[in-house]
Formats: structure tokens, C-alpha cells, sequence
């Protein structure tokens, strides 16, 4: 079972906020950006900043994650017949872009940004409208490390970030998310 993140879209009129501390409602929230694109956010925090015109950027307090998309991508998951449109990571796509923002184990803060076609890099981005309406971005991307010291050759770790995904029956397969040992061959900007 996977937890899923929703994001809720406020355009003009701004993100909502619940009165009590811990709702979901002030940790997610959406803004449509000067270009037309959606970005859609979760984390601590983010539906209250948004709320009051704070800009969530990497110097942000607490971790967020945050898919950004064309305006196209959101309509096309408003006309679909499950109100769903999922893209694969592996399949270029520069107007997409999912954000990862944390602290690591060693207290650094990080930010990490993942695009469709980016090496080493597999999974889905995703826009859904569920059934009261609201429409959400969701995320899970798997960043691929091939070990570099030369200590252990051919070893290969990934890390993945997740905002969870909803069901969706046309989500296109992926080559490079499971055992590295059955994968085909690699993409030229991977080598």
C-alpha cells in the first residue's frame, strides 16, 4: 500500500488552509506560475506558506517535494476518461520537473531536481482529478547510481522519492525501474 500525497490546485483564489495544526490542507497546496505552468506541493507547511504569497524555494524551512507542469499536461488529465495522465521519467520532457527538498542523514540540506530524460533516472509524474474535484500532481522517481570509487565495480543503488501514485491503467511501462540485470541496453546519455 503506498501513501498518497494529494495536492490541491488554487489558482486565483489563493491555497486553503484548515484551522487545525497537522491537516493536510496546510500541507499541500498549487499555484499556477507567470509561464502558465502548475506547480503542485507537499510538505510541511507548503499550503499555509502559499497561502500568504510565501515563495517555496530551496531555502524553505522544511522538506517539500514539488511537481511542476505545463498547463497542457493538467488539461490533458482533465479530459481523459479517468481525469488521469501519468508520463514516464525515461521518456524526455523538459516542461516537467519534480523537486525532492530534505535534510539528509548527516543534517545537510538538500535539494534535488529530476526531469524526464535525465540519466540514471526512472519512474512517472502524474496528474489526477479525483472525485470531489480536486486535482493533484503526484511523483516517484528512482535516481540509479553506478559506484564510482572503483571499489566495487558494476554496483548500482538507487534512491527513490515519492509522493505515491494514484491507480491509473495507462501509466506507460518502464525499462530501467526494476532489477538492473534484466534491463536492455542502456541509453547513450546513461554510458
Amino acid at each position: 500500500m503506498r501513501i498518497v500525497v494529494v495536492v490541491l490546485i488554487c489558482v486565483a483564489t489563493g491555497c486553503t488552509s484548515s484551522p487545525n495544526l497537522g491537516t493536510i490542507e496546510r500541507n499541500r497546496g498549487a499555484l499556477q506560475e507567470a509561464d502558465g505552468s502548475f506547480a503542485f506541493y507537499a510538505g510541511k507547511g507548503t499550503g499555509d506558506a502559499l497561502a500568504k504569497g510565501i515563495v517555496i524555494s530551496e531555502d524553505f524551512p522544511t522538506a517539500f517535494m514539488r511537481l511542476r507542469v505545463p498547463a497542457t499536461f493538467v488539461e490533458a488529465a482533465g479530459k481523459s476518461a479517468t481525469r488521469i495522465r501519468t508520463v514516464s521519467f525515461e521518456a524526455p520532457d523538459s516542461t516537467i520537473e519534480a523537486t525532492v527538498h530534505f535534510t539528509d542523514k548527516d543534517n545537510n540540506v538538500m535539494t534535488l531536481y529530476f526531469r524526464p530524460g535525465d540519466p540514471w533516472v526512472t519512474g512517472y509524474a502524474q496528474v489526477g482529478t479525483g472525485p470531489d474535484g480536486f486535482t493533484m500532481g503526484f511523483f516517484d522517481v528512482l535516481k540509479w547510481s553506478k559506484e564510482a570509487t572503483g571499489t566495487m565495480p558494476g554496483l548500482i543503488t538507487q534512491h527513490r522519492h515519492t509522493t505515491g501514485l494514484l491507480p491509473d491503467d495507462n501509466t506507460p511501462p518502464l525499462k530501467y525501474f526494476g532489477d538492473p540485470s534484466t534491463w536492455p541496453a542502456l541509453p547513450e546519455n546513461w554510458k
